[in-house]
């Protein structure tokens, strides 16, 4: 005879096996790839959220800090949104020095189209502000192995044709050859 727990029992073992199998293992870090909606993609999608995929790395002005390309892509007919984070390893925080300017570590970044030698600026709004990520210095602009600083800014966009850029962000080497989302 079969208690009125089993199937309770039965569905919780289904559940378990369903969604506690297939993770990502510590050797096989966020790049495997699955059908969407199976156990892998949430569990590679919860590694994502800790530390985005990058697309390049570079030492950044302050020791200890890295700059991680995150996105580059077309996010409009004439626009390139650039995505970048700060991040260390070491403890305690890192102080970012972005002076007394809110748009310090964005306001100088650029992007170079080697193919029609062409520099791209910061977009600008009506007040002639840039289009970027805000970050105000208030002796609490810090990165820390578990709270990177995220950044980003808007471009005008290249001819269609142009399918890589070169990327400066202030404080670090150029980001070389970087392939364009479409």
């Amino acid at each position: 005879m079969i208690g009125p727990l089993f199937p309770a029992l039965v569905l919780s073992i289904v559940i378990l096996l369903h969604f506690g199998c297939g993770g990502v293992s510590p050797s096989d870090p966020a790049g495997s790839t699955s059908e969407a909606g199976s156990p892998t993609a949430a569990v590679t999608t919860a590694t994502f959220a800790s530390k985005p995929e990058r697309l390049a790395v570079a030492a950044y002005a302050v020791n200890g800090v890295d700059v991680e390309l995150l996105d580059i892509s077309r996010t409009g007919a004439d626009t390139i949104t650039v995505q970048w984070q700060y991040r260390t390893e070491l403890t305690p925080s890192v102080r970012l020095d972005a002076g007394d300017d809110p748009y310090g570590l964005t306001r100088d970044a650029y992007l170079y189209d080697s193919a029609h030698e062409k520099k791209y600026m910061v977009v600008e709004d009506d007040s002639g502000r840039p289009v970027t990520s805000i970050h105000i210095d208030d002796g609490r602009l810090t990165v820390s192995p578990d709270a990177p600083l995220t950044a980003w800014a808007k471009f005008p966009a290249p001819p269609t044709d142009v399918e890589q850029v070169a990327i400066h962000l202030p404080g670090v080497e150029l980001f070389e050859s970087v392939a364009l989302s479409q």
